[in-house]
């Protein structure tokens, strides 16, 4: 890919000796907020470009329609879907230099390929000025000349873009946890007729020796788009391309210039105080104000809700200084049970609701999660197949039995959360490919040290043979050791007990591998099974699953049951026969058992102190059924041999010497 661009780009500029000016290097750039794989390539892609120097390029961002939900395509699409069919992009992040055929930005855009074509020289000079009125309209002044000495018409067409160079967000708008976003493609326009909407651009002529063509408009204040974050940060990209082609022939950009006065700069930050625990449910919220402008701030009015309930309102008067900062606080209340959003918003100043961002001053939002305050019932069973799904993707942290918890608490729901496979093409990725959903823990896209916690509500646990039941899958990226942790609590999170702990190699159901892991078969699974008999009786009995990544590939959890343990259940197991060879075992042994239908059995080898020694998934079908096991690496002593199907489990006692 590189060599074609910079191959085109070389003929591109032999046929042009006669020109006199430089090239401006322009970087179409599609990405969207809920690709994962943009979260990782866009501050790359970012670094290249500062470090060429920001007044060298004309950088455009579209933000394209998937794989998820994205405001900032959903504010203006046609752009976006104009240019991806231009460019036949098919999947982002993806990278266009000065027209040339699209590929990963870090083969297309380099620190070489960025000084190839600044190298080159053009007939095409561009100048665009933009210039705000007070009646917060603005004006743009662009002209185009030819600086050779003869007529030049090797570009057909002309493109104004608005960009809005740095959009912040305060909570990440799409799934893969990006909140800053470069130079975004807000509006086109016309150049001739100044018209919005102009996603194709407008025709440009030939241009005689030595002489400008101006293309001048203004956009009135009511057609200047409100979705725009901050007016601060607008300017326009113009450029020059052949329709045919595709080649860019010159671009310029604007310098976002000052604003009128009359509408306030400020900022703010949450500063709100709650309880510890996953019972404590005080809340006093509350933010911090800045005053960024040069006037003296006397009233601010602020807001908050919780889960986009009724909105409270608060007002501070006195007087905050210009840079000063003065915290507001609203009366005290209280957290629900589950997840708690709670949205902040500054809705006036000095009596205005006129600030440089025309949505008025959004704070992130906070969350927090808090355990139901009654315990329970056992049997539980989560299969993660009910739960609701956040809209436009297959994600969803929506659970009655148990609630997301993340640290840092930025962690999004495409790097943890409910997984629905089909959604993206993974098919049944849920335990033993028997079901949709599982949980899964991205520890391959992020870094490493988060701790991604999902915590059930509080059980009253069996009254004796109290058992903990979870499948799961995991491979190693190469050697990094990912961990899971299964942990217990009696007072609602204060302290824990830990029950499971396996990492790495330990942790693994297949071999290492370093491309991202999916779970494509019955076999990537283990069933896992733990005595919880120690909680006997107990209510308010905390069950709390922790993956701690180590940024080495992904873990899915799913099939998790906490109920009581017999050593045989009802029905069709019940006559279920085990028969084991040789008894006591040494080397290995055979294990044959009839099943009664076809059945997907798991099998599972526990000691004396119900710890689980070794799982063995099986395809078991109607009639007598038969497994060898190596026991050489089998401590001596007394184990027991568990067939469990989802009719319930048949037990065998054995012996190694």
């Amino acid at each position: 890919m590189k060599k074609l661009i910079l191959s085109g780009l070389t003929l591109f500029a032999a046929s042009t000796m006669i020109s006199q000016v430089a090239m401006m290097p322009v970087i179409e750039h599609f990405t969207q907020a809920s690709c994962g794989p943009c979260a990782s390539a866009n501050p790359v892609l970012a670094s290249t470009l500062n470090t060429f120097g920001t007044a060298n390029y004309v950088r455009i961002s579209h933000q394209v329609s998937w794989p998820g939900f994205d405001p900032m395509y959903n504010s203006f699409p046609a752009g976006p879907d104009d240019r991806v069919s231009y460019y036949g992009i098919t999947g982002v992040p993806n990278t266009s230099l000065q027209g040339g055929a699209p590929g990963s930005s870090g083969t297309v855009v380099t620190a070489a390929t960025l000084a190839n074509v600044a190298a080159m020289t053009t007939p095409y000079q561009i100048t665009a000025t933009q210039t705000w009125n007070a009646d917060w309209s603005i004006t743009l002044d662009i002209d185009v000349t030819n600086t050779s000495g003869a007529s030049v018409s090797d570009a057909d067409k002309i493109y104004v873009a608005m960009i809005e160079n740095h959009v912040t967000y305060p909570s990440a708008p799409g799934s893969n946890g990006e909140t800053e976003f470069e130079y975004v493609m807000r509006e086109m326009y016309n150049a001739s007729t100044g018209a919005a909407g102009a996603s194709t651009g407008a025709a440009l002529g030939a241009i005689a020796a030595g002489a400008t063509e101006s293309f001048n408009f203004t956009i009135a204040a009511a057609n200047v788009p409100n979705y725009i974050r901050d007016y601060r940060e607008i300017s326009f990209a113009v450029y020059l391309q052949n329709n045919s082609s595709k080649a860019i022939h010159q671009a310029a950009k604007s310098a976002a210039g000052s604003t009128p006065t009359d509408r306030l700069a400020a900022s703010a930050t949450a500063s709100s105080t709650a309880g510890s625990g996953l019972c404590d449910y005080s809340f006093t919220p509350g933010i911090t104000y800045t005053n960024e402008d040069a006037v003296t701030v006397t009233e601010v009015i602020v807001e908050y809700d919780i889960n986009g309930g009724t909105a409270v309102s608060e007002t501070f008067t006195g007087s905050i200084a210009a840079g000063a900062s003065q915290a507001i606080s609203f009366p005290a209340t209280t957290l629900v049970p589950g997840t708690s959003v709670v949205n902040y918003r500054v809705t006036s100043a000095n009596g205005s609701t006129m600030f440089q961002n025309p949505g008025g001053i959004e704070i992130a939002s906070e969350t927090y999660r808090r355990l139901n305050s009654a315990s329970s019932a056992t049997p539980m069973t989560e299969g993660m197949e009910s739960a609701p799904l956040i809209t436009g993707t297959g994600y969803s942290r929506d659970l009655t039995t148990a609630i997301f918890s993340t640290t840092p608490d930025d962690v999004t729901e495409s790097l943890f959360s409910i997984l629905d496979g089909p959604t993206y093409s993974y098919g049944a990725i849920g335990g033993f490919a028997a079901s949709d959903r599982s949980v899964r823990f991205r520890f391959y896209n992020l870094s490493g040290s988060e701790e991604l916690d999902l915590v059930f509500e509080k059980l009253t646990m069996p009254s004796s043979g109290s058992q903990l039941k979870f499948s799961h899958a995991y491979r190693q990226y190469i050697s990094e050791n990912d961990r899971l942790q299964v942990d217990v609590s009696t007072d609602c999170g204060a302290t824990w007990t830990n029950v499971f702990d396996k990492a790495g190699s330990d942790l693994m159901t297949l071999p290492p591998a370093t491309a991202q892991y999916t779970p494509s078969s019955a076999s990537d699974w283990e069933l896992n099974l733990i005595d919880l008999s120690a909680y006997d009786g107990q209510s308010d009995v905390v069950i709390r699953f922790r993956g701690t990544s180590a940024y080495g590939n992904n873990l899915y959890l799913d099939d998790i049951n906490v109920s009581q343990a017999t050593s045989v259940i009802e029905n069709e197991v019940e006559n279920l026969e085990i028969s084991i060879m040789p008894n006591p075992a040494n080397e290995y042994m055979v294990a044959n058992f009839t099943v009664n239908e076809n059945v997907v059995p798991f099998i599972t080898i526990v000691n004396s102190l119900g710890q689980q020694v070794k799982n063995v998934p099986v395809s078991g079908t109607a009639g007598m059924n038969s497994v060898r096991i190596n026991t050489s690496d089998f401590p001596a002593g007394i184990y027991f041999f568990n067939v469990i199907s989802n009719n319930g489990t048949a037990t065998k006692r054995f012996v190694v010497e």
